[in-house]
């Protein structure tokens, strides 16, 4: 009897014991915990003990505190990226207007017929820069909200594509730009809009006509079930360029703010083409960019 008793009370003493290194654990978890808390810290939780699979479970908060802080430095990088752009959207936007208070001086003052046409054709300019870098924003803000739904049609790529050259020719032509235009015959019908469609088009050739050189390809032909678009122009400054972000918002491989863009351009393209179910992609050979966008073709004509 007096050795169970004795057994008994080794038992009970060393399970107090283990419950008191359970609950020192625990306690220590709080003090880990409190401490990232406060300090943003990058330390991971560490036990001593593996009590009732706390192994597991710290495992678990370490990896739910891994993801947290990859999340918070996306977060940051984002937050850095946006306020730099936005930086540069803001000088994009007050520069043609500081100018525009200088020319309506000089429109004023103009004592020839010659002079005052000259100011009001770069007034006329710096509003028209102005108006597009807005809708742009516009547009953007648009396409990323998710209650947005695109009207989509049964459309012919073939002629939305050719009317949409054909009413830019003038404009390459004034501005130096040689096009090399192939279009099939075939009709493409694709599920689209059509509004949609010229505008991916606008942005893309816009921004050819901004960082190429004067010459710029529009090829637009059909490969197995699907209609493809290749956009391409040789650029200026092929070095500048970082191919896996020009659909990011607000990039522009301008470094050097050469020209007025809002960064907004090829990423509004991406949203539409991808808004009609189709893909986007860009890529460099040597000084040679290219858009090459793509679309299920329909069915149901």
């Amino acid at each position: 009897m007096t050795a169970a008793c004795v057994i008994f009370g080794i038992l009970a003493v060393a399970e107090i014991v283990y419950l008191l290194l359970i609950w020192r654990q625990h306690l220590a978890i709080c003090r880990q915990l409190a401490f990232i808390r406060e300090h943003e810290s990058r330390q991971r939780i560490s036990i001593e003990l593996d009590c009732f699979g706390e192994e597991k479970l710290v495992d678990e908060i370490n990896r739910t505190l891994d993801n947290v802080r990859e999340q918070q430095r996306a977060l940051h990088e984002r937050e850095k990226l946006v306020a730099d752009a936005y930086a540069n959207l803001s000088h994009d936007i007050r520069t043609p207007l500081t100018s525009l208070d200088g020319y309506v001086q000089l429109l004023r003052d103009a004592k020839t017929a010659e002079e005052q046409e000259r100011y009001t054709a770069i007034i006329g300019e710096r509003i028209s820069t102005l108006k597009e870098l807005l809708e742009d924003l516009f547009t953007y803000t648009k396409l990323k909200n998710d209650a947005y739904e695109l009207e989509l049609t049964t459309v012919s790529l073939r002629s939305i594509v050719s009317d949409t050259v054909l009413s830019y020719y003038d404009v390459w032509q004034n501005a130096g730009v040689e096009p090399d235009i192939k279009i099939t015959d075939e009709v493409l019908p694709i599920e689209g809009n059509e509004l949609a469609v010229k505008r991916i088009l606008q942005n893309i050739t816009k921004n050819a006509m901004l960082h190429g050189r004067k010459s710029l390809t529009v090829f637009v032909h059909r490969i197995d079930s699907e209609a493809e678009i290749v956009v391409s122009n040789p650029v200026e400054h092929p070095e500048e360029i970082e191919i896996e972000r020009v659909f990011e918002q607000f990039y522009t491989a301008d470094r050097y703010h050469r020209q007025a863009s809002s960064g907004l351009g090829l990423a509004i393209a991406r949203e539409f083409t991808e808004r009609m179910g189709g893909t986007i992609r860009a890529v460099l050979r040597g000084s040679e960019f290219a858009v090459i966008i793509r679309f299920p073709i329909s069915k149901t004509v």
